[in-house]
């Protein structure tokens, strides 16, 4: 079997030195905002142009042009015009241009990012950073960048973290990018550090432009149109959300999930989170756009609340005539549903503003009482894992684990705290129990189990 794999792996080398190439590799590209699951591409006239051709692409930095005649044409770019590199004050640079030269490599320097640059000062945190330039919404069937913050010391320790998501990320964290202001949402997170709130990943995804009002509400205005927004909560629920579990250390249990935004933001965030009780626990909607449809009437008359769910929403008092009256129906609504009143905070302020400095000035309150590390109603007895990892029914002494399927591959169970400290590690066999050293002190710990590319975590109290 060996033999037959050199001799394959003989053959493609052969089959590659038979064919000439030229190679582009780039030795040098802007950091700032260097994004964490961006693609690079080379475009140009061997491919019609296409800003994410995939063919030439040998890895992140190098690529292999076809044989061509003549001179061609090429940028890099990351996956769309709008991500194309620049030269070092932003502007436009002409083509590049390669003349065809077998098995020869050109390098080259790339200056800047068109859509990263900017001629204002940034003001985010180093723990900014954009995650993909062009996430793929399939459900929406578009592309759209989304940004990241993630705790001070994520890569320092193996914590697991509550995660926030919300909309309009181009007004969360950078001013340049915002066009009406911007939240200053890394400052309230990092200003809470240091007195003494926990830190969380923030997941800001950027609106779509014009495609705003459609993406945001969830029914259709006979003026305004929209009702893409259910569409667009399945983009959160069904995609985003499963990507920022399987690549972070993250705590995905409703309880440690929230959503957030204004204005039609707020009316998703609101939208998302009575049609997704059971994957966000935590909502917080600012001035939320409650008069652009009734039709949401139906849905919380069908809303089953979730026990622990907890709800903030705030308003300036004068922001128009409908505002406040609008917010106390659905709050008499979920209350009618049975929802918590002490999970449900109404804030309204009388110099509230329907602008971005209100709710920059706003965001830490909420951050606060929505508190996405709680622990509290329904979250400190077992959570079973609903895949291979099991724990006893009952965790009285000291809890015991099996797997309760075969599965290939070096399996490993790691137990951390619930401040991501390692307290004990195991190499399970299948079906053959292990249990928790009975000296670990009683408390809340989280179980990961790894093997192959399969990966899942369960969350357990010991007593």
């Amino acid at each position: 079997m060996m033999k037959k794999i050199f001799l394959l792996i003989v053959i493609l080398v052969g089959y590659q030195c038979c064919f000439s190439q030229m190679y582009v590799k780039i030795i040098s590209k802007p950091q700032y905002y260097n994004p964490l699951f961006d693609s690079l591409y080379i475009s140009g006239t061997f491919n019609n142009w296409d800003p994410a051709h995939t063919a030439e692409i040998l890895g992140n930095d190098l690529f292999v042009i076809p044989e061509f005649s003549g001179t061609a044409e090429y940028k890099i770019t990351r996956g769309s015009w709008s991500a194309v590199e620049a030269a070092g004050n932003g502007s436009d640079i002409p083509n590049r241009t390669l003349t065809y030269m077998a098995n020869d490599t050109v390098k080259i320097d790339i200056k800047q990012w068109k859509d990263f640059y900017s001629t204002s000062a940034h003001t985010s945190l180093p723990q900014v950073q954009v995650l993909k330039s062009n996430f793929f919404m399939p459900q929406l069937n578009t592309k759209r960048r989304v940004w990241i913050y993630l705790p001070k010391d994520y890569y320092n320790t193996s914590t697991l973290y509550p995660v926030m998501y919300m909309h309009d990320g181009q007004n969360l964290f950078d001013r340049p990018y915002s066009f009406v202001g911007e939240w200053k949402v890394d400052e309230a997170l990092a200003s809470g550090v240091m007195s003494g709130v926990k830190d969380y990943i923030v997941i800001g995804i950027d609106n779509g432009g014009s495609e705003r009002i459609n993406e945001y509400t969830p029914y259709r205005h006979p003026n305004y149109g929209g009702g893409k927004g259910e569409l667009y909560a399945e983009f959160l629920v069904n995609t985003l959300k499963p990507f920022i579990d399987d690549n972070f250390r993250t705590l995905p249990e409703p309880q440690h999930t929230g959503i957030a935004g204004s204005s039609l933001g707020g009316l998703i965030s609101f939208y998302t989170g009575i049609k997704y009780p059971h994957i966000f626990g935590k909502v917080g909607v600012f001035s939320p756009s409650f008069w652009y449809s009734d039709s949401m009437y139906v849905d919380v008359d069908n809303f089953i609340p979730d026990a622990a769910q907890k709800i903030y929403i705030v308003a300036g008092q004068n922001e128009d005539e409908d505002m406040v009256p609008d917010i106390d129906i659905y709050i008499n609504k979920l209350k009618d549903r049975g929802f918590s009143e002490e999970n449900l905070k109404r804030v309204i302020h009388s110099d509230g503003a329907h602008s971005e400095w209100y709710w920059a000035r706003e965001f830490p309150a909420a951050y606060k009482w929505l508190d996405l590390w709680e622990t509290g109603l329904g979250y400190d007895i077992l959570v079973k894992s609903e895949n291979y990892l099991v724990l006893n029914a009952n965790p009285s002494g000291t809890p015991t684990f099996y797997i309760k399927k075969p599965l290939s591959g070096k399996k490993t169970v790691t137990i951390v705290d619930v401040n991501g400290k390692s307290i004990q590690t195991f190499y399970p066999a299948d079906s053959s129990p292990f249990s928790l050293d009975s000296s670990v002190t009683p408390g809340i710990y989280f179980a990961t189990f790894t093997v192959g590319k399969h990966m899942e975590s369960l969350k357990f109290i010991k007593n």
